[in-house]
């Protein structure tokens, strides 16, 4: 991160980036208002201020630093089933869609003076891998580092995909006999930190995709890591990437918004209103591009596929707005503006650059501003069905595990001696969990709360023989994760209740 001899120090722009994601985050919850806006909000009052004036928000610090990790966590949180089913449409949106806009905004260019639950989410992470890309191409025939031809274009591209899907995979396979051997959760989130980087940085350093390594990767360790991850490891390693992934999203708005007022006041090649026009023109393209994706390339393809399969799956015309609505623009389109070059491998200056970074930085405010708040209501007139497949998913992983318990229990526990009395109490428990009692919701909510109370009765307890004297601090962290862990899942169990609930109750839904 470069700051330009302005003053601000590492440690002064990490405190301010923190307390502005915590105060945003906070004020957003009160107030309802969008989290991002705001957070651009705070960082452009940041910029204004003389500290942060010559800031500059390095392209390499998102590119090898933000991008590899908020990628990986995607992945991990990825359904590879779902990715597998709908694989068509998300390869046309994660390439065609993106060459498509990308035609589209350079058409605007030429007017002016020089110059998208799972599918969305695959589709964000692919289409970040496309662009960037296509981005890396297009700046090897722009600085003449390459020859342009369409062949050597496409081979390029070629190359950089399936590079960088090959070097995901690898990296993810190599890491399983690693994963088996750790002997400590500890080392399993050290390991789970550092993944995403091991495979961003061998692509790059063999002119690959790394966004595309760091994907695949993700979704290739979803598959194998239930096999060879444990619970421990798993819960630890789950807590740090809610965090990091909060605190890093957070962030780059931030840095985004720090970024603005020193962009506009960096424009020289053309006029502010000019690329005031330019970023709306281009803003119009992005957004007009997936409107006419959403509603034209789907109905081509119904035509072409009439298979019973396919049509099982298609959605409404109101169910396709939201796919296109979701076309805001973040921080990495910022980072990818700033690595187009200064000048040319010849040393010839690569004119406007900085109206592009202007109009890129323009864009995600503006796709901010009118696509993200109405985003949920455009999300609640589509009227989605509820997800039946899910909730009849869950129920019958939970009979199938209930049933195999209830099948290894008489031999488990003569094995270890356990006596008659408990493991008739333990069947007796697994088959209630397996078949609850009909109408027994507002029963079995009443029992969590007392088991909730009665864990905070514990920790009351377990708190006082501490500050008495009678136990020590580090005897009171160890019984405090045991009770962590169950209300953990109790907290769980809520969840399940609530989602039968509304299954019972279509009118809640």
């Amino acid at each position: 991160m470069n700051t330009n001899g302005t003053g601000v120090e590492s440690l002064e722009l990490i405190v301010v980036v923190a307390v502005g994601v915590l105060a945003m985050g906070w004020l957003s919850r009160r107030t309802g208002l969008s989290e991002p806006l705001l957070l651009l909000g705070a960082g452009c009052l940041a910029g204004l201020t003389p500290p942060f004036a010559g800031f500059a928000l390095s392209p390499e610090v998102v590119l090898f630093l933000f991008l590899p990790a908020l990628l990986y966590w995607e992945a991990l949180t990825s359904s590879v089933r779902e990715i597998r089913n709908n694989f068509r449409s998300i390869a046309l949106q994660a390439t065609g869609l993106v060459l498509a806009t990308a035609v589209a905004v350079a058409a605007v260019a030429k007017a002016m003076p020089r110059r998208i639950l799972t599918v969305l989410r695959a589709e964000s992470l692919l289409n970040d891998g496309t662009a960037l890309v296509l981005l890396a191409v297009t700046i090897e025939v722009v600085t003449d580092e390459r020859p342009f031809s369409w062949s050597g274009t496409a081979l390029a591209f070629v190359e950089s995909y399936v590079g960088g899907i090959v070097i995901g995979v690898a990296i993810a396979l190599l890491l399983i006999p690693v994963r088996r051997r750790l002997p400590a959760p500890l080392l399993h989130s050290a390991l789970s930190v550092a993944t995403p980087f091991l495979a961003y940085l061998p692509a790059e350093l063999l002119h690959v995709s790394g966004v595309l390594a760091v994907v695949t990767c993700g979704l290739v360790t979803t598959r194998f890591g239930p096999r060879v991850i444990g619970s421990d490891a798993r819960i630890q390693a789950i807590a740090f990437w809610e965090v990091a992934s909060y605190l890093l999203n957070g962030a780059l708005f931030i840095l985004v918004g720090i970024q603005l007022p020193a962009t506009v006041r960096a424009l020289t090649s053309v006029s502010l209103a000019q690329a005031a026009i330019a970023a709306c023109a281009v803003s119009v393209a992005v957004f007009g591009t997936r409107l006419l994706w959403f509603y034209s390339v789907p109905y081509l393809v119904r035509f072409l596929d009439r298979r019973p399969q396919q049509r099982d799956r298609r959605i409404t015309a109101p169910q396709r707005l939201p796919l296109a609505w979701a076309g805001m623009r973040g921080a990495i389109s910022l980072a990818a503006a700033l690595t187009v070059p200064a000048v040319t491998a010849e040393g010839h200056v690569v004119e406007q650059r900085d109206a592009v970074v202007l109009i890129t930085a323009v864009v995600i405010v503006v796709t901010l501003t009118f696509l993200g708040p109405t985003l949920p209501t455009v999300v609640r007139r589509a009227r989605f069905p509820e997800d039946e497949v899910k909730t009849a998913e869950l129920t019958l992983s939970r009979c199938h595990m209930s049933s195999a318990a209830l099948r290894a229990l008489p031999e488990l526990a003569q094995r270890f001696g356990v006596p008659e009395a408990a493991t008739l109490r333990m069947a007796q428990d697994i088959e209630d969990r397996m078949a609850p009692a009909p109408g027994s919701t507002r029963c079995r909510e009443s029992v969590r709360r007392l088991e909730l109370a009665l864990l905070q009765v514990k920790r009351d307890t377990l708190r006082d023989l501490r500050d008495t004297g009678r136990i020590d601090d580090i005897v009171l962290r160890t019984v405090q994760e045991v009770l962590d862990v169950e209300e953990v899942r109790l907290g769980r169990k809520a969840h399940d209740a609530a989602a039968e609930a509304s299954q019972d109750d279509p009118a809640r839904s």
